[in-house]
């Protein structure tokens, strides 16, 4: 029998709808540790042309965001003619985190280089070792 996706795939909200053009936003660190991979999904409204969206992973040792750092580089996606930038998915191998040094909660950082801009941040993670 097929799985649906939402049996497949658990679901986290990183970054709810927020102003992410005044700061950057770092998003809930999540436990990715009881998957094999995960994508991180994110959206920015409309921008002036030419402003760019920034999403940068960061790993941690828990929820608290212990010892957070950068995991893998930054990735941006640029507006066009007041529309918004181009979706952005970052997509790792659960085993691309530090993983030697107990590092086992992902998050991203959203950011635009334009004031009073909305943005938002979704985590799926799959082949997950316990499915309910």
């Amino acid at each position: 029998m097929t799985k649906k996706l939402t049996e497949a795939l658990a679901f986290d909200c990183l970054v709810p709808p927020q102003d992410v053009g005044t700061a950057d936003v770092t998003g809930t660190f999540v436990d990715v540790s009881q998957c094999g991979r995960f994508t991180v999904l994110a959206k920015a409204g409309a921008v002036t042309a030419a402003k760019i969206l920034t999403v940068q992973l960061r790993q941690a040792k828990d929820a608290a965001g212990t010892a957070a750092k950068d995991l893998g580089a930054a990735v941006t996606a640029a507006g066009a003619g007041g529309n918004a930038p181009a979706d952005v998915e970052i997509e790792k191998q659960t085993s691309e985190l530090d993983g030697a040094n107990g590092f086992t909660h992902v998050t991203a950082v959203l950011g635009i280089d334009e004031n009073a801009k909305l943005g938002a941040a979704w985590l799926a993670r799959g082949d997950r070792k316990y499915v309910p």
